[in-house]
């Protein structure tokens, strides 16, 4: 539980640090808003739908070791009491340090939840939070 716990605080720190819009900026030519909110909405439909294989395959190399399946439904679960996915109510853009950061308030049948997903390049998620 130690070991699953320093885990998942790394993961969340470097999403912060991508997330915290220090030197943030408007998302160069390298990304497309409307892939990163497709990405973004499945990426929740998957959790919502405990579809938690399909979140891990979307994560780079380096943080797919660190965040099993297993995991993601441990953390995932703390949400479940929300309800179904609806929709994502406001959803914003932007880059920090060559990654695309997406900041979406997703709506569920019992409340809203904050999702900052960061992706590179390539279009994998390079870190996930969740509030």
């Amino acid at each position: 539980m130690k070991r699953f716990s320093k885990v998942i605080m790394m993961i969340l720190c470097v999403a912060m640090i991508f997330s915290c819009g220090c030197g943030a900026k408007k998302l160069s030519a390298s990304y497309s808003e409307d892939k990163l909110k497709t990405a973004s909405e499945e990426i929740i439909k998957d959790l919502n739908d405990e579809k938690y294989e399909e979140v891990t395959d979307k994560l780079s190399k380096d943080i797919k070791d660190k965040l099993p399946a297993s995991k993601l439904e441990e953390v995932w679960d703390k949400y479940k009491e929300m309800g179904d996915y609806q929709s994502i109510s406001k959803i914003a853009f932007q880059e920090k340090d060559n990654y695309a950061v997406v900041v979406a308030v997703a709506k569920f049948k019992e409340g809203k939840v904050i999702f900052t997903l960061s992706y590179n390049k390539d279009m994998e998620l390079v870190g996930i939070f969740i509030k």
